[in-house]
């Protein structure tokens, strides 16, 4: 009888702690009673339950704040191209032939802008939700790069910036043509937007047995010292560069495509410019 006496108890126990857990409430790990018997095994699976559960609830909080503060993000990169294009729509209906030409035009970039947020947007979804498959070949890196220094060439030139590339012509490495070629063309990108007219960028690729390094260094106006550890972050812009166009997710995608190779990123400040450097396994 004491021994039924004592199970029943136990079990009202467990059951007070799952009222508790369904509850809300929080179960101490210290009220235990430490034993081997079915019931003690069961406090413990209990507790356990309520630790993954507390774990879960704060993930699941940390990832709606996320998403609250990206959807509020898209909206204020979004509002001013959709404001110029309802704008200039307006303008442009009763304007004169000569006004409504100057009209369709910046229509026009007010629709390339808009575009361009669209599709990095997607990108960026695309590349969070595993939905983009690298596909990894063991291709020419060099020819990978030169097809990203085509794509910044035009702008390069406006600010009359040379472009070296150093590599031995032979280094390959598995990756993905086009999605490692957005990556560096990413870092590209960033150096002539942010670069003097009449300076200099260098790109250096060494490989070893552990690591194919990619180095893009710039004579720019780079980053200060506390920035170091938020360049990577989706929508971070650098306090140097609030007036230049952009949307902070050129080195966000890069990271990311990079980490889907299975490589890594750094940076690292200069007196003059930014060292980008993409770390690829050999």
């Amino acid at each position: 009888m004491f021994g039924k006496k004592k199970d029943e108890m136990a079990m009202e126990e467990i059951s007070r702690m799952l009222e508790k857990l369904l509850n809300g409430e929080e179960l101490k790990v210290a009220d235990l009673t430490y034993g081997d018997t079915l019931p003690d095994k069961i406090r413990h699976q209990v507790i356990r339950l309520s630790e993954k559960m507390k774990g879960t609830e704060a993930r699941v909080g940390k990832e709606r704040d996320e998403t609250r503060k990206l959807i509020s993000e898209i909206a204020h990169q979004m509002r001013t191209p959709l404001a110029n294009i309802e704008s200039y729509t307006l303008l442009a209906q009763s304007a004169n032939a000569d006004k409504r030409n100057g009209y369709f035009t910046a229509l026009e970039k007010a629709e390339e802008k808009l575009h361009f947020l669209v599709e990095n947007f997607i990108k960026m979804s695309r590349l969070e939700n595993g939905i983009i498959q690298i596909r990894k070949e063991s291709e020419s890196l060099q020819e990978t790069i030169l097809s990203s220094v085509l794509m910044v060439q035009g702008g390069a030139e406006q600010k009359q910036i040379d472009i070296w590339l150093e590599m031995d012509d032979k280094v390959s490495v598995w990756h993905d043509f086009a999605w490692l070629g957005e990556a560096i063309y990413n870092l590209l990108d960033n150096s002539v937007k942010y670069s003097e007219n009449g300076s200099v960028i260098q790109i250096a690729v060494k490989q070893d047995e552990l690591y194919t390094r990619i180095l893009v260094s710039d004579q720019g106006i780079g980053i200060g010292k506390e920035e170091e550890g938020k360049i990577f972050q989706r929508f971070y812009r650098g306090k140097d560069v609030q007036r230049q166009p952009g949307l902070g997710l050129g080195l966000y995608l890069a990271r990311e495509i990079v980490t889907l190779h299975g490589g890594f990123m750094k940076c690292k400040r200069k007196e003059k410019g930014l060292d980008m450097c993409i770390f690829l396994p050999t």
